[in-house]
């Protein structure tokens, strides 16, 4: 047996509950983080939820500004290992087509596309 504190027992129970990993912080491959104000690598979805099937909120353009408000569930995708990211779109941002993106605007994107 491997003693554990209640802290370690709360967070793991939450995470059966939500699939929202409270240990993802502790592996060596997130570069997000809540608070974190970071930028898009290439043009990126953002989406209505934590999933490729959710809708298409805007196609964010290379070079937009998000702070990432929560940290969403794992996955793999193009090979890139990291989580999806709830985020709010900056200021002065324009989607891929030239049209502005209001500052404020919340949605979800792959970490694995923010740098």
């Amino acid at each position: 047996m491997i003693p554990v504190s209640n802290k370690w027992i709360e967070s793991f129970q939450d995470f059966l509950k939500t699939g929202r990993n409270p240990f993802i912080s502790e592996l060596p491959f997130p570069n997000v983080a809540p608070n974190k104000t970071m930028t898009v690598k290439e043009n990126l979805k953002l989406r209505s939820g934590e999933a490729a099937t959710t809708s298409v909120l805007a196609v964010m353009s290379t070079g937009t500004k998000v702070k990432i408000l929560a940290l969403g569930k794992q996955a793999t995708i193009d090979g890139i290992t990291s989580n999806w990211v709830q985020v709010e779109v900056q200021a002065g941002v324009k989607d891929r087509d030239g049209k502005p993106i209001a500052a404020g605007t919340t949605g979800w994107c792959f970490g694995g596309y923010l740098e």
